[in-house]
């Protein structure tokens, strides 16, 4: 609804301009005086604005320098009985819309006048929906940098830890191809829970699950023996480092839990936490499993690598122990229906 305020030090036309207005369906306030009116202002907002130029304590033109410094979009019409060319010419300079000589007839302040303001009104709100319009256009750019800029972040921090351990280089990577080779073989039967969403989300796990490993020192990451009990509880820190790490970024926080669970057991006998399965996110589920045939098929500072079906029978012997069943599964048969359209295993041999 249009809300009107109405001042005038003459009650009568203050009365007769809210009694007709009022009438017909407008929000109307009413002023004796400058003072007031800026009150009513500060606290209505209104879409429009009768104002008298000469009133006592504060003249019309000063009611309307203020108006404009409060809210420019407020629609202020000056009424005189004795306005000069000058008066006309500093009101029009001060943002007045229109200027109204008394004495006027109701009719004609609807007809022309209101009228008048109400195409404004329109053409402001208009010019409002651009403004929003461009603002989103730019958001969404300026969400993309900032999208790009995190993923770049990401890659870094993983190429950064991996750079410290010669025998890692390129874990990260193909503990993300692995997980996203699983988790489209999984989408087949649980198209409601492995969404696009889901995959985006794994890619960003995947390639920071280690990233805890920095707060490691060397000297146990590289290690070319086997590691003592002591030196092994410095490992297993590194979910709870990576959560430690990550969470003043404010794009992974969902991503969190998932990269501080992939060392977590199905049987509850993994780490940090020691969680049952149905309290170990699925990804964690999915990045254990590739997490864990990488280490198998790569060289370690302790061993050289495994074959993959080796590593393929490792993982089968430790279903519903150490890894998801139906992940493993999952992964054997994507690898096998990959093997059956290609000659090459090109996805696995990264």
């Amino acid at each position: 609804m249009l809300k009107i305020l109405v001042v005038d030090d003459e009650q009568e036309i203050v009365k007769a301009l809210k009694d007709f207005f009022s009438r017909r369906g407008y929000d109307v306030y009413a002023a004796y005086n400058g003072s007031k009116a800026l009150e009513i202002v500060k606290e209505q907002r209104p879409h429009l604005v009768f104002l008298d130029i000469r009133m006592p304590v504060m003249d019309g033109l000063k009611v309307l320098r203020s108006i404009r410094d409060l809210d420019k979009s407020i629609k202020v019409i000056m009424v005189t009985a004795f306005g000069t060319k000058e008066m006309v010419d500093e009101a029009g300079r001060l943002g007045a819309v229109d200027f109204v000589r008394k004495p006027f007839t109701l009719d004609y302040l609807e007809k022309d006048v209101i009228a008048k303001v109400n195409v404004q009104l329109f053409e402001d709100l208009r010019s409002e929906m651009d403004e929003k319009i461009k603002l989103i256009g730019r958001l969404e750019h300026l969400n993309q940098r900032i999208s790009r800029n995190f993923y770049q972040t990401m890659l870094s921090l993983a190429a950064a830890l991996e750079s410290r351990d010669r025998y890692t280089h390129g874990h990260s990577e193909r503990v993300d191809i692995y997980s996203t080779l699983i988790a489209k073989e999984l989408r087949q039967s649980r198209k409601d829970e492995i969404d696009n969403k889901f995959i985006d989300d794994l890619h960003v796990e995947a390639r920071l699950h280690d990233i805890g490993k920095i707060a490691v020192p060397d000297m146990v990451l590289n290690k070319p023996g086997k590691l003592t009990q002591k030196e092994f509880a410095e490992i297993k820190r590194h979910p709870a480092e990576s959560a430690r790490i990550l969470a003043p970024l404010e794009g992974i926080k969902d991503n969190i839990d998932t990269i501080y669970s992939h060392h977590e057991r199905v049987d509850g006998k993994g780490y940090p936490d020691k969680k049952s399965s149905k309290k170990i996110p699925l990804r964690a589920k999915i990045i254990a499993v590739a997490d864990a045939f990488d280490a198998m098929t790569s060289d370690r500072p302790y061993r050289q690598a495994m074959s993959q079906n080796f590593a393929f029978t490792e993982l089968n012997k430790n279903k519903n122990s150490q890894f998801d069943a139906m992940i493993v599964d999952a992964f054997i048969n994507a690898h096998k229906n990959r093997k059956k359209h290609s000659k090459q295993d090109v996805l696995l041999e990264v």
